[in-house]
């Protein structure tokens, strides 16, 4: 089997994406996998297809439009702001996949139902799910309490039977971000994580809820500030992947991204 691991950036040159980018090389030479980085690739905008601020995010389909891509058995799509913790040998691509794999947020639903960041919430949620049911006649997944499901973006396994079907049957891009946008529920529903969850459903795809631990994100506890924040850290002995979503994570240096990744909260040294 021939896979891949991709991973890009449409912006400037960062020490938190090269971080990024150098342990993600590391972990796909220790499974045998390809590795690609591109920086700048601005796939979309070359194409002078508008989606607004979210043109570059969209560029993570790029893997499934383009025939250079053909070439691979699965590819993993990766944000460059997602570190392999230490020593990880376990092979993402072993994990049995029909279309698409990717990892749910499980505190999410609780978190928005708690909090409001930028007009994301679970009112939003529930608006984002009748435009969907209404347009389109699909219920988004749901937890047993009713609470909206949250799927990241940031990690997506696909297999080439995957791919070819989602170049099928997957919405335009330009319609569905109309669409979204023209609801007034918010930008971020508009973005390609809101499109993925949407064409889980919409697109009928066959997907799989991979293990969490590939998903293991740490960010700061919505509506706080100041110098000392509290943080959500979802790492446990399971972990295997680590999301840092920490505002200005980008521009730590790759020891300091390492300790996040490795290291409990108390030996992070991000307030230093």
């Amino acid at each position: 089997m021939k896979n891949l691991i991709y991973q890009y950036y449409d912006g400037k040159d960062l020490s938190g994406t090269r971080a990024s980018v150098k342990s993600m090389k590391d972990y796909a030479k220790k499974i045998g996998a390809e590795h690609l980085f591109e920086q700048d690739p601005k796939w979309l905008i070359k194409q002078n297809r508008n989606l607004g601020k979210f043109t570059p995010h969209y560029g993570q389909f790029k893997v499934v439009y383009d025939e250079y891509f053909e070439q691979y058995d699965n590819i993993l799509f990766l944000d460059t702001d997602i570190f392999a913790v230490d020593g990880l040998v376990e092979n993402i691509f072993d994990t049995p996949v029909k279309h698409i794999g990717l990892c749910e947020e499980k505190l999410q639903p609780d978190m928005r139902k708690k909090y409001t960041v930028g007009r994301i919430n679970s009112v939003s949620d529930e608006r984002f799910g009748t435009l969907i049911k209404n347009i389109y006649g699909k219920e988004l997944p749901r937890r047993k309490d009713g609470l909206m499901k949250v799927y990241n973006s940031g990690v997506v396994l696909y297999t080439k039977e995957g791919r070819e079907y989602c170049r099928k049957n997957f919405v335009k891009f330009e319609t569905f971000y109309q669409l979204v946008v023209s609801a007034g529920i918010g930008s971020f529903y508009a973005s390609d994580q809101g499109y993925l969850h949407a064409m889980l459903e919409v697109a009928n795809l066959e997907w799989t809820a991979l293990d969490s631990g590939w998903n293991s994100y740490v960010h700061y506890l919505p509506e706080t500030s100041g110098p000392r924040r509290p943080v959500i850290d979802t790492r446990t002995e399971n972990t295997k992947f680590v999301h840092i979503q920490l505002r200005g994570a980008d521009d730590y240096n790759s020891d300091k991204l390492w300790k996040i990744t490795n290291l409990k909260e108390t030996e992070w040294e991000i307030y230093q």
